[in-house]
């Protein structure tokens, strides 16, 4: 009977330490951490110059062909101001892309042909890009329905680091998504996301960070496919942080 009872008892911590499936899970959050605790409050205005340093597009096809397109300009200059205005100006030929996000708007402008498609993204997430995309949280994008679960601690290359999950609270079926933060520098070392039916999207993995105005900002950005293949690489030059943008760059 004792011998039963000891069989059952060491069965179960197994299943405490591997989780469903044999799948091996976080270290056990002790006290539930919030995700805010994480956000660059101190960053209200960013710009940066990113260059395609490196891309497969057969390996960023397998991600999503219209997520390839994405890479199709090689350079381009980003400027984000909290909360939710996102400009993307690029060049692709002989004319000038450019991307305007402004709170729940979003317009597509090619200025040579005077072009300005505007659209509402009410409750499509996915469409409000601003500093997720690269690497950083801000109180803004938290406050924008967004609720997450602390998962627990890991390990990534060599510290341990919490580990988050998110979703968004707007969108019917959100897709989930799972970030690891460097706790200290406050920045995502890794961005997970899963497609609707809960399997791995694709990864980002953020590098090389560097100090701007009190904010600590990645500048290789790295995104692989399901298969862990390696579909491009960009790099930030010319970061800037609060440098007082003003907000008729992001007028729709």
């Amino acid at each position: 009977m004792h011998r039963k009872l000891l069989v059952l008892m060491v069965y179960s911590l197994w299943l405490m330490a591997v989780g469903p499936g044999g799948r091996v899970v976080a270290e056990p959050a002790a006290n539930s951490e919030q995700l805010s605790t994480y956000a660059q409050s101190a960053l209200h205005d960013f710009s940066a110059t990113a260059v395609i340093a490196q891309k497969n597009d057969d390996e960023l096809r397998q991600i999503d062909r219209n997520f390839a397109q994405g890479y199709r300009f090689r350079e381009s200059m980003i400027q984000y101001k909290e909360p939710f205005k996102l400009r993307v100006d690029s060049k692709a030929g002989l004319f000038s892309v450019r991307y305007v996000i402004n709170g729940k708007r979003k317009s597509t402008q090619v200025p040579g042909l005077h072009i300005n498609k505007v659209k509402d993204i009410t409750g499509r997430p996915g469409e409000e890009q601003g500093m997720l995309d690269s690497g950083i949280l801000t109180p803004g994008f938290l406050a924008d329905s967004v609720a997450f679960r602390f998962v627990g601690k890991e390990k990534l290359d060599g510290q341990t680091v919490p580990v988050f999950e998110f979703w968004f609270t707007d969108e019917r079926h959100s897709r989930h998504h799972q970030v690891w933060i460097d706790p200290v520098k406050r920045f995502i070392l890794r961005h997970d996301v899963f497609n609707r039916s809960g399997g791995l999207k694709m990864r980002y993995m953020y590098k090389q960070p560097t100090l701007v105005t009190g904010v600590w900002v990645p500048t290789r950005l790295e995104v692989y496919n399901v298969s862990g293949r390696l579909g491009a690489v960009t790099r930030y030059t010319n970061v800037k942080v609060n440098t007082g943008l003003s907000e008729s760059l992001f007028r729709i």
